[in-house]
């Protein structure tokens, strides 16, 4: 069964957008490409009857380019938050802006990012270097991993046959299309200008300004431009009226068809068109740059995302504030929060066992009268034998047990800590 452009273009747009093209009025792009172009048939579009190719294609096992903290996330996910508290003296504190004297828990992740690994408890920073998932270990994970995107999927020839693949499945003959159509590239481009968001983060800089209101941001350095490293767009200029397609590193198909322009489209789609950006940076003045016509549109668009994946190296690495500061603090160790006794029903942490797994208290626990062991030494203890008749506790001491259990649950209940990072 013949199928024309108009009906095609109608029915991507159905299901690739969820649009609702009214009845009687096909969109404009069909009928214009239809007119332009030359016949079906030298297009490349058959009348036999053929199955058309899903809609919904997506790149198979389709990630977003690798992030370091997507690297440190995922390795470090079996392990438990750590529970710090901030000082009043900043010379005392490697994390930026934590309130003093709070008891907060921050992520393993969120302590290794910002350069802090020497505030982790002791046996599990030993722990983690030992098994290979310390900051140095984990940061060459990321570099090895985004080189071997940059050869692999997002060399220039795999994106050619990425590219390839997902315009012929849309329409076999669409990039002839394109070219008839004197179809060129437009690429985002914004204004990063680095700032200090904090009173603490500016003494560490050497600046001192009172930080009266929450949104005053204090620009260092001078603004850069940069292109958009993971995306861009394609125009097509058609009977006076020029329609985009949208491409993209970040999403799963690639390529979509966007009934907006670039403009408005690029400012709703930061993510997918720049990646993470890291949170020292403010961004502004939002343009669009118009890359020449050439012969091989795909193969320029190929070449614009693999050297555009290569300079996302940055982004990707995502400095933090804390690592960015004159005054480096990574050799200050962070205060814990005062680790409660363990009982015999705890359960320890699986890979520090010095690792708090309750709710601090301000108040030093009454020990039960039988437990002696540390919290170490109860981790690692052997199964106790079942007790004979006459290890059995006296009912005073059953009591006894029973009101301490309840009195630390409402304690620690009432004591929940806010999280952080």
């Amino acid at each position: 069964m013949h199928v024309s452009l108009g009906e095609w273009l109608t029915t991507a747009l159905t299901f690739t957008n969820g649009w609702t093209v009214p009845t009687g009025h096909t969109w404009n792009l069909a009928t214009t490409l239809t007119r332009v172009a030359s016949a079906p048939s030298r297009l490349g579009l058959t009348s036999a009857p053929t199955s058309r190719p899903s809609l919904d294609w997506v790149q198979p096992s389709h990630r977003p380019p690798v992030t370091r903290a997507r690297v440190f996330a995922e390795r470090l996910s079996d392990v438990r938050p750590i529970c710090v508290v901030g000082s009043r003296d900043d010379g005392e504190n490697c994390l930026l802006d934590l309130p003093a004297d709070v008891h907060l828990d921050v992520s393993a992740t969120r302590l290794m990012l910002a350069g802090c690994e020497a505030s982790l408890p002791a046996g599990l920073r030993e722990a983690l270097t030992e098994d290979g998932r310390n900051t140095r270990s984990l940061e060459q994970r990321f570099f090895e991993a985004h080189a071997a995107e940059s050869q692999g999927p997002y060399a220039v020839p795999a994106l050619v046959r990425r590219l390839n693949k997902r315009l012929n499945q849309l329409l076999p003959g669409w990039q002839r299309l394109l070219r008839r159509t004197n179809a060129y590239l437009e690429v985002p481009q914004l204004t990063f200008q680095r700032v200090i968001t904090s009173e603490q983060e500016a003494r560490r800089h050497g600046i001192r300004v009172p930080f009266t209101h929450p949104e005053l941001h204090v620009p260092v350095g001078e603004p850069v431009v940069h292109d958009a490293m993971l995306g861009a767009y394609l125009r097509i200029p058609a009977d006076g009226v020029t329609h985009t397609l949208f491409v993209s590193l970040s999403v799963p198909q690639t390529l979509e068809l966007t009934g907006q322009t670039p403009q408005a489209h690029a400012a709703a789609r930061f993510g997918d068109l720049f990646g993470d950006i890291p949170a020292h940076f403010q961004t502004s003045n939002l343009r669009m740059r118009t890359v020449a016509p050439c012969d091989n549109l795909v193969q320029a668009l190929a070449e614009h995302l693999h050297l555009g994946h290569q300079r996302y190296r940055e982004f990707a690495y995502g400095a933090t504030r804390e690592s960015l500061t004159p005054a480096s603090h990574s050799q200050a160790r962070q205060r814990l929060c005062p680790s409660p006794l363990r009982t015999g029903t705890s359960t320890p942490s699986p890979v520090a066992p010095d690792f708090p797994a309750v709710a601090p208290s301000t108040s030093t626990p009454k020990p039960a009268p039988t437990s002696t062991a540390s919290a170490a030494e109860g981790a690692l203890a052997p199964p106790r034998r079942r007790p004979s008749r006459h290890d059995n506790p006296s009912l005073r001491e059953l009591e006894w047990a029973i009101a301490e259990l309840e009195r630390l649950d409402t304690l620690y209940t009432v004591q929940g800590r806010p999280r952080y990072g």
